[in-house]
């Protein structure tokens, strides 16, 4: 038998497909040699599971961590032409730059009013242009911006000293005190990851507080109750009338059985009667209904709102409804949100019901509504994705089959069956 056994195990290693190269262990000696001209990436090889205690795993573990120290500490150079020069605002905890050039500020950064500007209407201000702080940490880590500390009334050099990575990180990074809904490492963790990837990002109006009370179009529209005469109706009265006798009197539903015997006349009769779990309709949550509540739990509310790269729709002036709404949470420190909460989170996303002739998974997948959650553990960011989704109204058990030319599958069907003879 382990003979047997040891047979169906397959012998091949999985699909390169199917292998994430995350969860390997990588090798970086290869760092110490990217100067040479002929500096190649070697292939992944065999992970060792389990040490083993020799020298050679040990050195290979020494040199492979050398060459990354080393690769951490290399300085990196920019160009002087390819980033452009910002001054740090310490009053707002943000910078500004002067006609910025470059294809990034088409997405980032917004041109104050006279009124919110803090440096007031003057002769600069259209051309001025305020970025965030987790804007102005994205374009210093990429080396496109280069921050200037402001310059002292005391300093004869009008040339101001730029600010450091360190500094930046510690100036725009957990000062809650000082600047109300002041960037944390997890909302940075989540938008630099983002970014990277070419998505479009901006602060949700729930970035410093609850936002807006849920409106009118964060739950569905009152239906609209029309009376139709003629086949419609007869129609109706008809399938009305089969329904009752399917599903028998109330001394016939109160037996043993789910599933009295008697005369059905489909399959979804049956299936209708064994529904007993009680489900929730999206589509009747009105506002007139429910009362409006505020997210009163600031580790569990919408912080970025997120398009897809290469987005159309989306303008700074006009960013329009974005295509995803990321909750950003703190794995370290919130706890597995409740029913309460993930309902209050609900209320403030908009609603938008999937097309009628989308496909089932589709409609299961985002629902009525849906959130994602940024979950950050240590740097680790998951992504998971809640959404509001009716699984009572959409029924495997009624969908129709397909059709080919007008005519139903199956034997006899399209192709045609076998003839009697001539």
């Amino acid at each position: 038998m382990a003979d047997m056994d040891e047979d169906t195990i397959p012998r091949s290693g999985p699909p390169a497909e199917d292998i994430d190269l995350s969860e390997e262990t990588q090798d970086f000696r290869f760092l110490a040699a990217v100067s040479n001209e002929d500096a190649k990436i070697p292939k992944r090889g065999e992970k060792d599971f389990e040490p083993h205690a020799t020298a050679l795993q040990s050195n290979t573990l020494a040199a492979s961590r050398l060459a990354m120290h080393n690769a951490l500490s290399f300085q990196r150079a920019h160009q002087p032409k390819g980033y452009t020069t910002a001054t740090y605002h310490p009053e707002s905890n943000k910078a500004y730059a002067l006609n910025p050039k470059g294809p990034l500020f088409a997405k980032m950064g917004h041109v104050l009013s006279s009124k919110d500007d803090p440096l007031g209407d003057d002769e600069l201000r259209g051309n001025r242009l305020w970025l965030l702080p987790e804007e102005v940490l994205y374009l210093i880590e990429r080396g496109t911006l280069d921050v200037r500390w402001p310059a002292d009334e005391d300093d004869d050099d009008q040339e101001c000293l730029p600010m450091s990575l360190q500094g930046a990180y510690a100036m725009f990074i957990g000062d809650e005190e000082s600047h109300e809904g002041a960037l944390t490492f997890e909302r940075y963790s989540v938008y630099s990851g983002l970014k990277r990837m070419g998505y479009t990002v901006q602060r949700a109006p729930s970035w410093d507080g609850p936002g807006t009370p849920p409106g009118p179009d964060c739950y569905a529209p009152l239906p609209q109750q029309t009376w139709q005469p003629g086949l419609f109706n007869i129609s109706h009265w008809w399938k009305t009338l089969f329904a009752s006798q399917a599903a028998g009197t109330p001394e016939e539903q109160s037996g043993d059985q789910l599933v009295q015997p008697g005369l059905y006349r489909s399959y979804a009769d049956i299936y209708r009667r064994l529904s007993l779990v009680a489900w929730r309709d999206p589509t009747t949550a009105h506002m007139l209904s429910q009362q409006a509540t505020i997210l009163a739990d600031a580790g569990l509310r919408i912080t970025y709102h997120v398009w897809k790269p290469g987005s159309q729709t989306f303008k700074k002036s006009a960013p329009g409804p974005p295509d995803f709404r990321i909750a950003v949470v703190n794995g370290r420190e919130t706890s597995m949100p409740s029913l309460q909460q993930l309902s209050s989170l609900m209320d403030t996303v908009p609603y938008t019901p999937p097309k009628e002739d989308g496909q089932l998974y589709q409609k299961l997948r985002y629902g009525y509504k849906n959130v994602i959650l940024a979950v950050v553990d240590q740097g680790v960011v998951s992504y998971l994705r809640i959404a509001d989704a009716a699984f009572g109204r959409e029924r495997l058990y009624e969908r129709k089959a397909k059709s080919f030319n007008g005519k139903r599958g199956g034997r006899g069907g399209g192709r045609g069956g076998r003839g009697r003879g001539r």
